[in-house]
């Protein structure tokens, strides 16, 4: 699902399982993995499929499994938001097709987001799930006052909506994005990589500490509501109506 090339020092990571990119435990793994193997590079690219940079969690597969899959799941996905996040080199997302849910907290960790096509969202009020607290501080950093709303709304935004909202960086033509993410990838890299480093420590500094502090306060909550029956319940109530559509 995962493929990994490198070129003039620019590390692209390609997220494609031949559908829409769902992501499930050995997913979250294996991508992880990926981008942990590249921080030495000059910058990262996150690519993802045409049709999708990723549609989320993998709904089914999580109630499917034990509930200790679904806390382990939990933990790798929040960890490795945060994780790319932090990463110290920097990070560009090509936004390919729809990013939904876990997909768009996977594009909100990157230093630059640029989108063509589909919709962008997280969508997990639907589901009936909390987000994850530190992957929440992620998107905050991102789309500020427009965060409560679209949270709790769970709506979804077009290219030019989320370009206003603060979610994407750039909205460039559809076959464009993964060549204009490269572009960006490269004047990134320009400049010192301790250089870089530095400053994008201390422009996180504050939700770095927000991410902690959330962490702490509502960590054990969100976790007991992902493994709780009600929640579950209204997941899979929600999975059923989609495939109704």
């Amino acid at each position: 699902m995962i493929g990994t090339s490198i070129e003039d020092g620019i590390a692209t990571v390609r997220i494609d399982d031949g559908r829409l990119n769902v992501i499930d435990l050995a997913a979250i793994r294996e991508l992880a993995a990926a981008v942990e193997a590249q921080r030495d590079a000059r910058a990262i690219v996150l690519v993802g499929a045409q049709r999708a940079f990723s549609a989320g969690v993998d709904l089914a597969g999580l109630l499917a499994a034990p509930l200790a899959y679904t806390e382990e799941f939990l933990e790798a996905l929040e960890s490795f938001v945060v994780a790319l996040y932090r990463v110290e080199v920097p990070t560009v997302a090509a936004v390919t097709g729809h990013a939904i849910a876990g997909g768009c907290l996977l594009v909100a960790a990157c230093d630059v987001r640029v989108m063509g096509t589909g919709r962008i969202g997280v969508t997990e009020s639907l589901v009936g799930f909390p987000i994850p607290p530190a992957a929440l501080e992620v998107l905050r950093a991102r789309t500020g006052v427009r965060t409560e709303s679209l949270v709790r709304t769970g709506t979804t935004l077009e290219p030019a909506e989320a370009l206003a909202a603060g979610l994407v960086d750039e909205v460039v033509e559809p076959g464009r994005v993964v060549d204009r993410a490269h572009e960006v990838a490269r004047t990134l890299a320009a400049s010192p990589p301790a250089s870089y480093a530095v400053q994008k420590l201390m422009l996180r500094a504050d939700t770095d500490r927000r991410i902690e502090d959330a962490r702490a306060a509502f960590g054990d909550a969100v976790r007991e509501t992902w493994l709780s029956d009600a929640p579950r319940a209204h997941a899979a109530a929600y999975l059923a109506s989609l495939t109704r559509r």
